[in-house]
């Protein structure tokens, strides 16, 4: 994808069912327990992957086609934020 671009939303037909276990090949290196976190707004498919670099979490949104792994410390940094950082995250345009 070319920065600053806006990925491609999957469309609904394509995306797993919530709770559903799956296999994802793009993920990098050995994985654990895909799960699936789904509600009307977000659907994400969470895993456990092993890297060159140790453990992530691999978090993955097939409806808008964008990934993030986060190691331990990113993980941890996560459970200190206060509400109003994810309000804030939340108010941002993806993309823009």
């Amino acid at each position: 994808m070319e920065p600053g671009a806006m990925p491609q939303e999957t469309p609904a037909s394509d995306r797993p069912e919530a709770g559903a276990l799956i296999t994802d090949p793009h993920v990098a290196g050995d994985q654990d327990g895909p799960i699936v976190i789904a509600n009307e707004f977000a659907d994400v498919i969470v895993s456990r992957v092993r890297t060159r670099n140790g453990m992530r979490l691999d978090i993955w949104s097939p409806r808008r086609g964008t990934r993030v792994q986060l190691d331990a410390v990113e993980l941890d940094c996560l459970s200190y934020q206060e509400p109003e950082t994810f309000t804030a995250m939340l108010e941002r345009t993806p993309g823009a």
